[in-house]
């Protein structure tokens, strides 16, 4: 006996489509019905009919995004849609994305009754004859590529074949740079019965689905589910410059939120070249995320952003910080603990607000945690606690002096695992130049200054730079700058000659000459050009 399910956001119209097909044809059994594509994903898991009979036009998840995940899920799955006259091109695309047939609205007894005769006599002639056994379908692909890329990124390195098996999915990732973005679902946007009840599997599915659907039509990437969480899209870019992927981060956050009801928040990482750097901009998403404890869900968070405070509204006075920072990148433990006492109390004392309080130190312990994670430390730190458990803990904790005594542990037990381990001149003095940076490039630099923070003499450190990363210091240094200044140029309105000064250039003469030439615009150009493609 044939086996159908009903979906439709019309309770009455459910009703009317059971009594149609119970009083054409008994062999027909209507299994279930569900009111919108969350519910149909259900079923279909619990009850495994033959044949799925969907409207295309519902809320949360429609019938186009119900087939195409149906499609993933359930491959033997026949699927018709039903269609008013003025959702003529939503019925091409759900036809181009496999649907059997399609019935148009109002619903003609005789219209149903062929389309079913139909489809039970292709159901009979299957279950008659042995079907061969298929090729590896685009769905086997895709599944090998999101395993074989997040083995990757949890080992710490990607490879040509991981490239080469997207290539079979004819998704050509040609251009140099490579960046990635990192969706999490916001799970207070989803009613808390509905997700217990729902297998938190789909939500991701229908996140993935969607991003790779925009990324489609807007750059070259691939989308997949990352873990229980979050779904990850990695994105081929032909330079840094990140303007196309935020609006692209935006859009996608926009459109969930517009179609599902459903807030996502999207941690964005640098750009690298080539694919095999690809691990480096993974982490700095997912530490974008972490951004969201601090400054809420529902947004996308730029990492070069987060990392340089921006995202963060008041600040206590960056000399304190500053001093426990360098106490604890030099392994001093008794003077980490004695700061961390004395700056955390201060800030308890005069930050005015516990939020403002607890956004401070989780900033504080992110960058620690992305401290550890560079020099290998994070699990002799933290123990099986992962960072999103901490800072939750944190931001639970009311009473100054634990959190002052928590907190000097934390700094104290971090600090001592830096003096235990290697010491700087052990470690890679690229990835310390790197860092160095990336933090401090607004500041007055020097090649030679640089080499002294890796202990190494500045002619070798040159050509070593060069050699690791195709550039030279000052031309690393200068794209730095520049990068920063675009982003302000484009998000902010602050005055050009304020921009100069806040991202390293000595005068608006050298600031205006060097960007023109990074960017084949002066700034003023620039910023007018953003703002009138926006």
């Amino acid at each position: 006996m044939p086996r159908i399910v009903v979906v439709d956001d019309e309770a009455i119209f459910r009703r009317g489509l059971r009594a149609m097909i119970a009083s054409w044809d008994s062999e027909w059994e209507v299994v279930g019905d569900a009111k919108d594509g969350y519910e149909a994903l259900e079923l279909l898991q619990q009850l495994k009919p033959d044949v799925l009979l969907t409207d295309i036009r519902m809320p949360k998840m429609d019938g186009l995004q119900l087939q195409t995940i149906a499609r993933e899920r359930f491959p033997k799955l026949q699927c018709v849609v039903i269609s008013g006259y003025e959702d003529f091109s939503y019925l091409q695309q759900s036809m181009r994305s496999g649907a059997k047939d399609y019935i148009m609205k109002p619903v003609e007894r005789e219209e149903l009754t062929r389309v079913l005769d139909k489809l039970k006599e292709e159901l009979r002639t299957r279950g008659a004859s042995p079907a061969p056994e298929a090729p590896k379908d685009d769905r086997q692909l895709r599944q090998q590529a999101s395993d074989g890329l997040s083995a990757g990124i949890m080992r710490g390195s990607l490879h040509q074949q991981d490239l080469d098996l997207l290539s079979q999915l004819g998704i050509e990732l040609s251009e140099p740079y490579f960046n990635c973005l990192v969706i999490k679902l916001d799970k207070e946007s989803v009613a808390r019965e509905r997700y217990t009840q729902s297998d938190p599997s789909l939500f991701q599915l229908y996140i993935q689905q969607f991003v790779q659907e925009i990324l489609d039509h807007r750059m070259p990437g691939f989308s997949f589910v990352f873990s229980e969480s979050e779904v990850a899209a990695l994105v081929n870019m032909p330079d840094t410059n990140m303007d196309a992927l935020l609006e692209l981060a935006e859009s996608i956050r926009r459109q969930i939120k517009s179609l599902s009801n459903l807030t996502v928040t999207i941690g964005i990482g640098r750009p690298v070249k080539g694919f095999e750097s690809m691990t480096v901009p993974f982490r700095e998403a997912g530490i974008a995320l972490l951004y969201r404890l601090v400054v809420g869900g529902d947004k996308v968070i730029d990492y070069r952003n987060a990392a340089q405070n921006h995202l963060l509204k008041a600040e206590v006075k960056k000399w304190s910080w500053e001093s426990l920072d360098k106490a604890i990148h030099e392994g001093r433990r008794d003077e980490a603990e004695r700061l961390a006492e004395l700056t955390i109390g201060e800030l308890c004392a005069k930050a005015g607000t516990p939020e403002l309080v607890h956004q401070q130190i989780c900033k504080l312990l992110i960058q620690c945690y992305e401290l550890s994670e560079e020099l290998g430390l994070t699990r002799d730190w933290l123990g099986e606690k992962d960072i999103r458990t901490l800072l939750v803990e944190i931001c639970s904790i009311s009473s100054s002096t634990e959190l002052i005594e928590v907190c000097r542990t934390l700094l104290g037990s971090l600090t001592s695992g830096i003096a235990e381990g290697s010491k700087p001149t052990e470690r890679d003095p690229i990835q310390l130049a790197e860092r160095y940076l990336e933090k401090h490039y607004h500041e007055p630099l020097a090649l030679k200054d640089l080499a002294d923070k890796v202990f190494l003499n500045a002619a070798y450190f040159s050509t070593l730079y060069k050699q690791r990363t195709g550039k030279t210091f000052v031309e690393r240094l200068t794209e730095l700058r520049v990068e920063e200044a675009k982003r302000r140029l484009a998000s902010t309105d602050e005055k050009i000659l304020g921009i100069a000064e806040m991202t390293g250039f000595s005068n608006i003469r050298h600031f205006n000459r060097v960007f023109k030439n990074e960017a084949g615009v002066t700034p003023k150009e620039y910023r007018e050009e953003v703002r009138s493609r926006r």
